[in-house]
């Protein structure tokens, strides 16, 4: 069994994003006929159900095309992806919604994401690594903000996830009064 044609095709949409005209980010992931995008690299599947479960596409994005924004749809094919890795990317924004219920982490970290992206509406996340970046989640557990200059009014948004039990702010650039508030 292959990968489903959907998933494929959301595949090659997301390599497309990745690249400019000429570009050759992501070269594993190709238009044959017949080609199980479950073979492709940085792409795992579940072995029951053939569906793309890991999405790897780390250090992928030419840092020559600069700071660039991912339309978040381009993902919603992948109804069943636990793990969705764009950390080194030149990221400045995602475009919409990534509204997938099975994510259980994200890494986004060493992008030049400044503010929050409207991501979630999952109920299973347990994980983020947003190192250089920002987030929030309703069941988080684990939120690296490492490296972060975020203001201080976030720790506001922080406060609101009652479900954290770990949270690094390590070279955030929070004022320790404030954090202590």
């Amino acid at each position: 069994m292959g990968c489903l044609e959907e998933e494929r095709n959301a595949l090659l949409g997301i390599k497309a994003a990745f690249n400019s005209l000429s570009g050759s980010s992501l070269s594993s992931l190709h238009d044959d006929n017949g080609s199980n995008c479950c073979d492709w690299e940085g792409v795992v599947c579940d072995n029951t159900t053939s569906r793309v479960a890991w999405l790897y596409l780390n250090n992928t994005r030419d840092p020559d095309l600069g700071a660039w924004v991912i339309n978040a749809s381009l993902f919603l094919p992948l109804e069943e992806l636990q793990v969705l890795d764009l950390s080194e990317n030149y990221l400045s924004d995602l475009n919409g919604m990534l509204h997938l219920k099975k994510l259980k982490r994200l890494y986004l970290s060493y992008n030049y994401l400044q503010q929050i992206p409207t991501l979630y509406k999952q109920t299973s996340m347990e994980a983020q690594n947003l190192s250089s970046n920002q987030l929030e989640g309703p069941n988080l557990e684990v939120l690296d903000l490492f490296g972060n200059n975020l203001a201080n009014d976030a720790l506001a948004d922080i406060a609101r996830i009652t479900s954290l039990k770990a949270l690094d702010i390590g070279f955030g650039g929070f004022s320790a009064s404030k954090l202590l508030e």
